[in-house]
C-alpha cells in the first residue's frame, strides 16, 4: 500500500510538472488572438489638409497608444483657423472610425474623409470600432496645437556696447553681416567709403573695426563668410578677391582665384573643409552664374539687396537669398546647394507673402527648432501707416513664410509706425541662443540690441 502511495504521488509530481507545458500553446494562442484584435482597431497614421492652411498638410501627429492621445508636438501658428479639412485616418480595414465633436458624433461624408474641425477646441475624440465586433474599440483624444502668442517672443535689453558706428550712416549703399563660425563680420560701404567691424563668438557684444588695407589694387564691394578659419573672403571693384584672414594676424592677401570676373558674390557654400563661393558674372549678353557661359541670371534675382543665410540641412549645405519681387507683392526665397541651380523653392501662389521693399533684410538661423527668422524693412514713404519691420518665420527652410507679430519679436523701435528705415539692418545669433539685432533705422546712436528668446509650452 506504501508503495502504491509513493508511485501516486510521483504521477501527481510530474502531472503538476507538465501542467504549464500542456496549457502554454493554449496561453501563446490567446495572447496572439488578442494582440491581433488590439491591432484591428489601432490608428497607425492620421493627416489633415486645409487649402486655407498650408501648415496643417506638414504637420506631424504624434500618436500615443497608452494614453489614447493624438496631437502634434509642433503647434500651428498663432491666429490659425482651422475649418473644414480632409482627415485621413490609417488604420485596419476592419475598423470603422467615428468622429466626435463637442460631443457630437459627425456625419459620414465620403467615408469621413471630410470633417468640420472649426470647434476642434471643444473636444475632439475618435473611436474606432471592429466592423464585425462591435465591443472591440479603442478610443483617442485628438488635439490640435495652436501656438496662443508667437513663439520666437523676445524680451529685448540694450548692450553696454555700441553697434558699430558706420550701421547709422544715412549714405549706405550695400551692409552685409557674415558668420564664419569663430567670429562675425559687418561690413558696409557708401559712395565713397569702406568700413569692416568684427566680433568674435566669445563677445558677440564686442565690436571692433578692422582697417581695409590701402595697398588693395581696388575697393572691396562685398564681403562672405570663410568657413574652417577666422577668415572672410571680399570681392573687389576689380573682379578680384581679397581675404583677410584673422586667425593669421590679420593679414590681408589678394588673389585673382574668383571665376570670369565675378561682378557679384552671392554666398559661400563651406562643407568638410572646402570652401566653394558663389558669383555672378557679368557679361555682353547679361549676368551669369558662376560664369560667361553659366545659367543666365533671372531678372528679378536679388543680386545685391537681399537677406542672406547659409547653412547645413541633412549634411548638405545649402544658401538662401531673400529679395527681388512677383508683381511687387511678394518677395521671393533662392535656395541652392551647388551655386549653379538657383531655384525659388515656393509656389508664389501660396506661400505667406513677403514684404517685398528695396531694402535687403535680415536672417538667423535657429537650430534648436530648426526654422528661419527673417526681419524685413515694410514701410515706405507713401505708406507711413505701415510698421518699420516685419518679422517671418519658416518652418521648412524658406519653401513658405509665416508672418509674425511684430510687437512681440522686435525692440519696439523697430515696430513703431512711421518710422523711417535704411541699409544697415544686422541680426545675428549668439551661441547662447540670444540674438543680437542693430541697424536698419534712421537717426539715434548705434545701438545694440539683445534679444533673450522666452520658450513655453502650452
Amino acid at each position: 500500500m506504501t508503495r502504491t502511495i509513493q508511485s501516486l504521488h510521483r504521477y501527481l509530481l510530474l502531472a503538476v510538472a507538465l501542467l504549464p507545458l500542456i496549457s502554454l500553446p493554449s496561453c501563446q494562442r490567446k495572447s496572439i488572438v488578442e494582440d491581433v484584435r488590439i491591432e484591428s482597431v489601432l490608428i497607425s497614421e492620421l493627416k489633415m489638409s486645409d487649402k486655407s492652411v498650408p501648415e496643417l498638410e506638414k504637420t506631424l501627429f504624434s500618436i500615443d497608444h497608452r494614453k489614447g492621445l493624438i496631437y502634434n508636438a509642433r503647434p500651428l501658428p498663432k491666429g490659425t483657423k482651422i475649418g473644414t479639412v480632409k482627415l485621413k485616418i490609417v488604420a485596419s480595414p476592419d475598423a470603422l472610425p467615428k468622429v466626435y465633436i463637442g460631443g457630437v458624433e459627425q456625419p459620414s461624408m465620403s467615408g469621413l474623409d471630410t470633417v468640420n474641425m472649426s470647434k476642434h477646441a471643444e473636444g475632439v475624440r475618435i473611436v474606432m470600432q471592429h466592423r464585425k465586433n462591435a465591443s472591440l474599440t479603442k478610443e483617442y483624444k485628438l488635439k490640435i496645437n495652436i501656438y496662443d502668442r508667437d513663439p520666437y517672443t523676445h524680451t529685448w535689453t540694450k548692450s553696454a556696447h555700441p553697434a558699430p558706428a558706420s550701421a547709422t550712416n544715412e549714405d549706405i549703399v550695400l551692409s552685409r553681416l557674415v558668420d564664419n563660425g569663430e567670429a562675425y563680420y559687418y561690413f558696409t560701404r557708401t559712395t565713397s567709403e569702406r568700413h569692416l567691424w568684427r566680433a568674435s563668438h566669445k563677445e558677440p557684444e564686442l565690436w571692433q573695426e578692422v582697417t581695409i588695407p590701402n595697398a588693395l589694387d581696388s575697393p572691396i564691394v562685398d564681403i562672405v563668410e570663410q568657413g574652417g578659419r577666422d577668415a572672410i573672403l571680399c570681392l573687389q571693384e576689380s573682379g578680384q578677391q581679397a581675404c583677410y584672414d584673422h586667425a593669421n594676424g590679420g593679414d590681408w592677401a589678394q588673389s585673382n582665384a574668383l571665376p570670369g570676373r565675378a561682378s557679384y558674390l552671392l554666398g559661400n557654400l563651406y562643407h568638410r573643409g572646402e570652401n566653394k563661393p558663389l558669383v555672378a558674372v557679368k557679361s555682353a549678353d547679361g549676368v551669369h552664374f558662376n560664369s560667361e557661359g553659366g545659367i543666365r541670371v533671372p531678372a528679378a534675382f536679388p543680386l545685391e539687396q537681399n537677406a542672406r543665410l547659409s547653412f547645413i540641412v541633412e549634411h548638405h549645405p545649402v544658401a538662401l537669398l531673400v529679395g527681388g519681387s512677383v508683381a511687387d507683392t511678394t518677395a521671393l526665397a533662392y535656395s541652392t546647394s551647388n551655386g549653379l541651380d538657383w531655384l525659388t523653392p515656393h509656389d508664389a501662389g501660396v506661400v505667406s507673402k513677403i514684404w517685398p521693399s528695396d531694402l535687403s533684410g535680415a536672417m538667423v538661423y535657429e537650430p534648436q527648432d530648426h526654422t528661419i527668422l527673417l526681419v524685413k524693412p515694410a514701410a515706405r514713404p507713401k505708406q507711413a501707416e505701415q510698421p518699420a519691420m516685419r518679422a517671418y518665420v519658416s518652418l521648412n527652410y524658406g519653401a513658405m513664410w509665416q508672418q509674425l507679430t511684430e510687437e512681440s519679436i522686435l525692440p519696439s523701435l523697430y515696430y513703431e509706425k512711421g518710422q523711417k528705415h535704411q541699409q544697415g539692418l544686422a541680426l545675428y545669433r549668439g551661441d547662447d541662443g540670444r540674438i543680437y539685432l542693430f541697424g536698419g533705422i534712421k537717426g539715434g546712436t548705434p545701438t545694440l540690441w539683445i534679444g533673450q528668446p522666452i520658450r513655453f509650452k502650452l
